[in-house]
Formats: structure tokens, sequence, C-alpha cells
């Protein structure tokens, strides 16, 4: 349901992360193996997977539960069915790995300095001169501050500050509003101040307009100031694209309109977005592409 990227899924196994390959080590081969079919995933969740190359449970334990939010359409719904899921057969998604705190680079004692270094320091110190190593690892010498050897000049690296992030000069956009949460509901802000209550338990990003919101397990869609424009009529809702948004009642996917005008029944089992003019339909275990004018090419 959500307007996120797809995530594609990489065919190059030798240029995945370490953390990622480990996982599969945990579990068999047989478990590696089953589908997300055989995993007693839904047919709809499935079609959203397939779509994005996730087809086996290798493809879901090396994902984190981000990597899954990055899939277009997916909600917290299809993660908690993927995650109990997997728990039947003693399996889970990836967890998001630690970040340590970096450890300062210990630098090496000065204690055998090169010709040219001992050269310089020869010719501007006495040779009584004794060397001590200072709080920062580097060679530092009982001398004159005023007047320092040019070898010994430049050895601090120079740190770049990090850069700050652009602070808002103006309110975001409507499809650029940020989802807020308040005592366990969701609501929007544009940057500088919340613009619509947090009062759902879900939602999602406005496309062409309106925004797939959830009250008490149902969805319907609202407008920018946040008026009803959909009733709370669907199990499931996904965001407007290309003047359609699928929904779901029951087990079975159609679309709407704008006008929530049922353009084509919900009869069928899967259902994708429409993208480029087309969307993708399963009915009767095969899939098909679905055009505007109603016409179904089985594929």
């Amino acid at each position: 349901m959500a307007n996120k990227r797809y995530y594609h899924h990489s065919k190059n196994k030798a240029q995945k992360p370490q953390t990622s390959q480990e996982e599969t080590v945990r579990y068999s081969a047989e478990q590696l193996g089953k589908s997300t079919s055989e995993l007693g995933i839904s047919e709809t969740t499935c079609a959203l997977l397939e779509k994005n190359r996730i087809t086996t449970a290798a493809d879901l334990v090396k994902r984190t539960e981000k990597d899954m939010y990055r899939v277009q359409g997916f909600g917290k719904k299809m993660l908690f069915e993927i995650r109990d899921a997997l728990a039947k057969f003693d399996m889970e998604l990836r967890k998001e790995p630690k970040q340590e705190p970096q450890k300062p680079a210990q630098q090496p004692k000065a204690t055998a300095p090169n010709t040219a270094q001992n050269s310089a320091k020869n010719t501007a110190q006495p040779a009584q001169e004794t060397v001590r190593s200072s709080k920062f690892g580097l060679a530092d010498r009982r001398s004159d501050t005023k007047q320092k050897p040019q070898a010994a000049q430049g050895r601090q690296p120079v740190q770049q500050k990090p850069q700050k992030p652009e602070k808002l000069t103006a309110p975001l956009p409507v499809e650029q509003w940020r989802k807020v949460m308040k005592g366990g509901k969701w609501g929007y802000s544009d940057g500088f101040k919340i613009v619509i209550p947090t009062m759902y338990d879900e939602i999602f990003c406005f496309k062409e307009g309106l925004a797939s919101v959830e009250i008490d397990g149902k969805c319907g869609y609202i407008d920018k100031d946040n008026n009803v424009v959909i009733p709370f009529d669907y199990d499931t809702a996904m965001s407007f694209s290309e003047g359609y948004a699928m929904v779901v009642k029951g087990d079975k996917c159609g679309y709407i309109n704008k006008d929530n005008e049922l353009v084509f029944a919900c009869q069928y089992d899967a259902a994708t977005p429409f993208e480029g003019g087309e969307a993708k339909v399963k009915k009767d275990g095969k899939w098909a592409t679905l055009s505007p004018d109603g016409s179904l090419v089985f594929i």
C-alpha cells in the first residue's frame, strides 16, 4: 500500500553484503527453498513480492524490515503476515545491523623517525634534545615553539565539517508530507506543523491528490484537507496510479477510480498498480495483463 520505490534484488550474489549471506547459513536448504506460497503467504502479498523478485524464503531472510518497506505497496499488515509465516518454519527476517562506535586509530609511537626528519631535527635543535610522545600519538620535541622545522609541519589531517541537512524555508508540497505518530496514531506534517491530526491506524503518502488511510482495519481515502473522499469500505487499498487504485474486498482484488466507481470488479486473486498503461492480475491461477479498456492478455 505504501508509496515506496521498488526494491530490486541483485542477481550478482558476490556483491551482496556479507551479513545477508551469513543469514542463509542459519537455515537448511529445505527451509530456504520454500516458495512464498509454500510459506502460507496470501496470494496478494505473494504477487507483490514476486513482482519485486522475492520468491523464496531465502530472498526474505536476507532482508530487514526496512528493506521490505522499500517495496512499493508493502504495508504493516503484510510485514506481520511475512513474520508469522517465517516463524512457522523457525525463520525470521534479517535483523538490522548494530552500528558500533568507531574507535580512534592508534598512531605508532615515533621511536625511529626517518632520515629526512632526523636530519631536519638535528639542524634545528641541540644534540641534548629529548623526544617524547604527545597525547595525539605524534612526536613532540622540547624546543622553541616560535620556529618549527618545515618537516614537522602539516602533520595533522584536515577534518571536514559534517554537512548539515538543508533547513526548510517553505512548507513541503502535499506529496512530500511527512508521517508523524503520537499516542500510537498517525498523521501528517508539512515540515513545520501538523496539518492532519494523528488519528489513523496507518497512513500512506499522498498520490494524485489522495492518500490511503486505515481505521479499525478498514481502508479509505482522504484529501489534503482531511476530508473523507472515499469511505472506509475496503480491507486493503493501494495508492492511486494513473487514475486507478487497487482495492481488496474479502480475498479478491479489483480497481476503483477517484469517484469510487468499481471500474474492474473484485474478481482477481492478486493484482498490481497500473504502470505504463497496464496492470498485472492473477485469475484462476494464471497471470494476465489488464488494460484500461478491460481487455486481458494472459501471460
